[in-house]
This record gives C-alpha cells, sequence and structure tokens, in this order.
C-alpha cells in the first residue's frame, strides 16, 4: 500500500485544513480515512441509533487542492480492494496543522518501532519543513463495510433548504428557547415547516417555494416528515458556514435525513437519525 499527497501552496493548504476542521467538529474525535485512486474520504466511525449521525466528507484528487497524489491499495489489481482504510484521532491532524502553510504533504509512513503513522510535512513561509507523526489505525478489508453508507431502502423527498445563514439564525432561535428536537416536513410544492415543541407550547418556521429535486424524490407521498436532534442539525450548519454551496435534504420520512452538499473541491454526505420524543 502507498499514499502520498502534496498540496499545492498556501491557499489550497488552508482549504484541506478548513476542510479538516469541518470533518473533526463531525467526527467529535474519532474518524475514518479513507483513500482511493479517485481522492479521500473523512467516514465516520458512529452510526445512525438514537438519532446518531453518519458523514462523509469526499475531496477529490482531481481538485484544485492538491499539486500531486499517488496512491497503490491493498490489491490494485481487484477494484473493489484498490482502498486503504485508516482510523486516527483527527485532532491529533488538527492540533498541528493551525494555517499558514505553504507546503503541505501527507504520506503514509511506519515510525522507528515500525508502526504505521500519517507523515505530515509542513513549512511555513518562514521556517524549515517540519515532520509530524499521526498515530494510525489500518483497517483489514473484511471491516471495511462498517463504514459504508446506511442504506434506508425506502422512498424519499428531495428538496434545496435555505440559505444557510438563514438557517443558522433560525436554529440558533429553536436554541435560545430551549428546543431539542425539530420536526422538518417537506412538500412536494417546495414547502418547508420546520417546528418543535418546546415547555409552553410549540414554535414554527415556514419556508415557502424552494427548489425540489423531482429527479431524486421516489416518494408517493405530498409531504415526508422526519424528526431530528437539533445539536445534530447545527454541528453541521456551523462546520460549514464557509461554505456558499445550497444544501440539499433528503427525508426518508420517519427514519431518517441525508444532507447533500456539492462543489469542485469536496462533496459532502450527512445522514441524521430520526428521534423519537
Amino acid at each position: 500500500m502507498k499514499f502520498s499527497a502534496v498540496l499545492q501552496d498556501t491557499t489550497s493548504a488552508d482549504t484541506f485544513i478548513r476542510y479538516l476542521n469541518a470533518a473533526s467538529r463531525l467526527g467529535k474525535k474519532r474518524c475514518c480515512l479513507k483513500i482511493q485512486t479517485e481522492g479521500i474520504s473523512f467516514v465516520s466511525c458512529a452510526n445512525l441509533h438514537d438519532g446518531g449521525c453518519w458523514f462523509c466528507l469526499y475531496i477529490p484528487c482531481s481538485s484544485q487542492i492538491f499539486r500531486r497524489f499517488d496512491f497503490i491499495g491493498l490489491n490494485a489489481r481487484i477494484p473493489d480492494q484498490n482502498f486503504i482504510y485508516l482510523e486516527l484521532d483527527i485532532d491529533n491532524l488538527v492540533k498541528i496543522l493551525p494555517g499558514g502553510h505553504c507546503y503541505l504533504k501527507i504520506k503514509l509512513s511506519k515510525n522507528q518501532a515500525d508502526e504505521p503513522v500519517l507523515a505530515v510535512e509542513v513549512r511555513d513561509p518562514d521556517s524549515d519543513i517540519v515532520t509530524h507523526q499521526v498515530p494510525i489505525t489500518v483497517i483489514l478489508s473484511r471491516y471495511w463495510s462498517a463504514y459504508a453508507r446506511p442504506s434506508h431502502g425506502h422512498k424519499k423527498m428531495s428538496i434545496f433548504l435555505p440559505q444557510a445563514k438563514v438557517l443558522c439564525r433560525v436554529m440558533q432561535a429553536y436554541k435560545n428557547m430551549n428546543a431539542k428536537c425539530l420536526k422538518f416536513i417537506a412538500s412536494t410544492n417546495g414547502d418547508l415547516r420546520i417546528s418543535s415543541t418546546i415547555e409552553h407550547g410549540e414554535i414554527d418556521a415556514l419556508f415557502s417555494d424552494l427548489p425540489t429535486n423531482t429527479a431524486e424524490t421516489d416518494s408517493q407521498e405530498d409531504s415526508s416528515t422526519v424528526q431530528l436532534m437539533i445539536k445534530s442539525i447545527v454541528s453541521m450548519l456551523q462546520s460549514f458556514t464557509f461554505s456558499r454551496t445550497r444544501v440539499k435534504m433528503n427525508i426518508i420520512s420517519n427514519r431518517m435525513a441525508e444532507f447533500n452538499m456539492h462543489c469542485d473541491d469536496y462533496d459532502l454526505s450527512y445522514i441524521v437519525g430520526n428521534v423519537i420524543e
């Protein structure tokens, strides 16, 4: 197995670090790094039980971030095995990359004890190259399926959410009123109702004329409903405040919701399980 990647310049390094910080906030602590021919993904180690979250933040090697991307997986001759899966404490990576680096290289390597590590080389404009070693666990191929995207197997409704800044303000207002859960009700005509029950009643926010994705909507119902923990939604929105990409929400009624963001430099899939109060 082989992996090394060099980032273009200070702008590219800072962009990568921004994505790394977003993955850190979503992943809390432990995170999977999936490496493949087309790029890298930060993948959740958690599951959807009891309103839990799963995410995959994919950064393609074709983006403007990477200057060089070299990779050979577990078995390059078999497409299904041409991957590398690692687990690491993502905060260990965040701590050594404060930003402002003019050179950044990440490489799969071993330490003096012959243990696998991510070797991270950084150089600031006014200093020499410094190498850090981040401990990792290489995941055996028989466990790769544990990191796969959760399957829903049910009909979904797809709608684009209001702009992230607007939605963040709404979420903050709900939090200030001690709301714990939010009910999302989306209709095929582009209406989205967000409601929550609080101590002295119920609060609602209604958005109209939102774009819907008819190509992905396969639900036969006029509306779909899901109830989610507010902290899970706020975590996702705050992690990507830098993005101008509009968030698409796929609702699988009473089971889960998937939030998608797509741009040239990354793809995010963030899935939150339904909760019952």
